[in-house]
């Protein structure tokens, strides 16, 4: 189905039939031989570019998957990981000449999740994001207009119309 993304470990379906448009990044960067660390979907969405990452580690912990325990949003491996996911999506849209600032959304499950970890992620990652350069460098506007991590439930409530469902185990 056109517009309908599940994900990698098929616990869950993105449905983007109601954004402007929507691409999976990982296969344009592979079918290039770009070793770049992508976000899991950019799209646009009454004319707002979203760059879109998702990790759902409460899932994989319900699963038995190994490791999934470890899983630790909050390093600062995680951290760097998940701000140069951004640098490295954005390149894709600048090859493709896209000028308007772009709103980068982290949904992110875990189980020791709650939203005041998720804001403190936001404001660790956000230090990390171009916002302070694109203030301090006059002629550089336009990179990136906001940043935040969202539970599920939050992008569903923000995004009704782009909703995240879940569709069982493997």
């Amino acid at each position: 189905m056109d517009g309908i993304y599940i994900e990698e470990n098929r616990n869950y379906q993105f449905d983007f039939r109601n954004a402007d448009w929507a691409i999976e990044l990982q296969p344009h960067y592979r079918g290039a031989h770009l070793e770049l660390s992508d976000v899991d979907y950019v799209l646009q969405y009454h004319g707002e570019v979203i760059l879109l990452e998702y990790k759902n580690a409460k899932i994989a912990v319900a699963q038995g998957h190994a490791g999934a325990k470890n899983f630790r949003p909050n390093s600062d491996e995680k951290i760097s990981q998940i701000a140069r996911k951004f640098f490295d999506s954005w390149f894709y849209l600048s090859a493709h000449r896209h000028r308007r600032p772009v709103t980068y959304i982290y949904v992110l499950e875990w189980p020791n999740g709650d939203v005041v970890m998720r804001k403190e992620l936001r404001n660790r990652i956000s230090r990390i994001l171009p916002f302070q350069f694109q203030k301090q460098e006059a002629p550089i506007k336009g990179i990136i207009k906001e940043f935040a991590v969202l539970s599920i439930d939050e992008w569903n409530q923000r995004f009704q119309e782009l909703p995240i469902t879940y569709i069982g185990g493997n």
